[in-house]
């Protein structure tokens, strides 16, 4: 006997089959409108149902599983059970317009039958129905069928069902299993159970458009990846930054199965880093989707105990459910700015993105616990480099008085210090940088600074030292903190540092001044030159000194006037 087609007109159906001749949905089925048969036809479908001996000599099909955009299913292993076979298709073109569905044998038949009985769901034998008929009629996204399905994961290993297919692995975004054409169960012990439908005959669309033979996984953690920008241009786990500057943020997922999943939110904890508010976007394949996430609201966090770091103010934000439904699958880029507002090298910034997945009513099994949400951290560390002044003549004594500052050769600014928020702030004019002056043991610190390249000039020479000679170096920091010093004008008068790791000590630059023209270092043109320099200054001023004295000498004894 055969029953009615049953229609499909959910697009999230996994696969759906009936005893008797229907429609499939990919998960669930909706409306189904009974027609009346014959006795003789119940009684020749019957026959026929008992002739056909289970999945014996079900033909081929093909079942995908995908991870989505992005993803991968390492880590996930499949265990797959045969629900409901397929018997009589009708197609319509490529297409299948309904099938029949049987139970495989009488253990599965009793399984299916006990899960549906505990949530419920009665059939009516007398109609031609059998539990897997009755299971495919099950709407595609209500909760029954999602309780259904975790019925039948926590009670398969008491059902004396055997696995079509056990501890099915893959290390890529998609895992292809050939599968006897029906309707599964498939568990996956890092997500969510799945009532999934092979390819029949080849097909794989329903007349309605649901899809057969591919499904994307419920994984039980919707993973994130969290990115900053380092000064080099390129995204790095972690890179570190001037406290005061603003970074460059990106996180990428993949938007989860809409069977599971109404909507996503996105948490950005920031300890000591600042949100900068409009700098949201998020886009898929490069066209932004900023309009499928709701109002950006502010995360305060507050400084753990025993920290001396300040707030920092971070954002949530949900998205729509359209965001899910339209791009189940696809990989999500979101990028933001975030101002670094108190690093330290005790306390780098802490900046903590938190994906959690809001599940549909029973999607989770009652014996599985509430999967916890995808999570990355990007630390932001920030360096500090010491500068030591001595005299040339007494490696001993140190300096005071003497006058720096500091550029930032990789972003072509010069760095101006704001004592109260310890903060620097940034800008192409000189005048306008500070000036930093040797303290009593001839040492300024410069402290919180970010992954680049820098150049320190002397800008003013201490009293009793030669003024014309004003030592520059440059200080390479990476964003793992090792630090490399070396000269720059006279090279010489700098001691050279060869990454020296600023997270374990403060590398110090050790520069030199002189007071006597034979401390220079003879090494390189430059010295030479300042030297030439030096030299003919001295010569011009005792030359201009005799000078004077010979003209005075010879106009006291009424030579005359010198000729000019």
């Amino acid at each position: 006997m055969t029953a009615s087609a049953v229609g499909m007109s959910d697009p999230r159906a996994s696969g759906q089959r009936a005893h008797g001749k229907q429609t499939i949905n990919e998960g669930d089925q909706s409306s189904m409108d009974m027609k009346k048969i014959s006795a003789a036809c119940a009684t020749a479908a019957a026959l026929a149902a008992l002739c056909v001996p289970g999945a014996a000599f079900a033909a081929d099909g093909t079942l995908t599983l995908n991870a989505g955009d992005g993803s991968t299913l390492a880590g996930h292993s499949f265990t797959v059970y045969l629900i409901a076979n397929y018997n009589d298709v009708v197609k319509d073109g490529a297409n299948v317009k309904s099938v029949s569905a049987s139970s495989p044998d009488a253990a599965a038949d009793a399984w299916v039958k006990a899960a549906l009985n505990k949530n419920g769901v009665t059939y009516n034998t007398s109609e031609g129905r059998n539990a897997a008929e009755q299971l495919l009629r099950l709407q595609t996204d209500s909760n029954t069928l999602r309780k259904v399905a975790g019925t039948l994961q926590s009670t398969a290993a008491a059902s004396k069902v055997t696995a079509v297919k056990t501890n099915q692995t893959s290390t890529t975004g998609s895992l292809n299993l050939t599968l006897p054409e029906g309707y599964y169960l498939v568990v996956d012990a890092q997500g969510i159970p799945i009532l999934v439908s092979t390819t029949i005959g080849g097909a794989t669309r329903m007349t309605n458009g649901q899809t057969l033979g591919s499904t994307q996984i419920k994984t039980n953690v919707t993973k994130i990846d969290k990115k900053i920008k380092s000064v080099d241009g390129t995204w790095k786990d972690s890179a570190a930054a001037t406290n005061g500057e603003t970074r460059d943020f990106k996180a990428t997922f993949t938007v989860p199965n809409k069977l599971a999943v109404d909507t996503i939110t996105l948490e950005d904890h920031m300890t000591g880093i600042t949100y900068i508010d409009g700098s949201f976007h998020a886009s898929v394949d490069g066209t932004d989707i900023t309009n499928q996430f709701g109002a950006i609201g502010k995360d305060k966090i507050t400084a753990a105990a025993g920290k001396t770091q300040t707030d920092g103010t971070g954002f949530k934000v949900t998205s729509l459910q359209s965001l899910v439904d339209t791009y189940q699958g696809k990989q999500v880029t979101v990028t933001y700015q975030g101002k670094v507002v108190n690093a330290s090298k005790a306390n780098k910034a802490i900046n903590q993105i938190i994906l959690t997945s809001n599940w549909l009513p029973s999607v989770i099994p009652p014996d599985v616990p509430t999967p916890n949400p995808g999570t990355d951290e990007t630390p932001v560390p920030t360096y500090d480099v010491d500068l030591k002044k001595i005299s040339a003549a007494d490696g001993s004594r140190t300096i005071q008085g003497a006058k720096f500052k500091i550029h930032n050769d990789s972003l072509n600014q010069w760095y101006t210090w704001d004592s109260a928020s310890n903060q620097w702030t940034f800008g192409t004019d000189e005048s306008k940088a500070t000036e930093f002056s040797t303290d009593a043991q001839g040492v300024i610190n410069f402290t919180r600074l970010g992954a680049g390249t820098y150049t320190v000039k002397e800008t003013q020479v201490p009293t009793g030292y030669f003024t014309f000679v004003k030592p520059s170096f440059t200080i390479k920091v990476t964003d793992d903190g090792h630090v490399t010093i070396a000269g720059k004008d006279q090279p010489g008068l700098t001691g050279k540092v060869t990454n020296a790791d600023a997270n374990a000590s403060t590398p110090t630059a050790v520069v030199k001044n002189i007071d006597n023209i034979t401390q220079l270092p003879q090494t390189g043109a430059t010295t030479m030159a300042i030297m030439i320099v030096g030299a003919f200054a001295i010569i011009l001023v005792a030359t201009a000194t005799g000078w004077g004295a010979y003209r005075i000498r010879h106009e006291d004894m009424g030579d005359g006037p010198i000729a000019a």
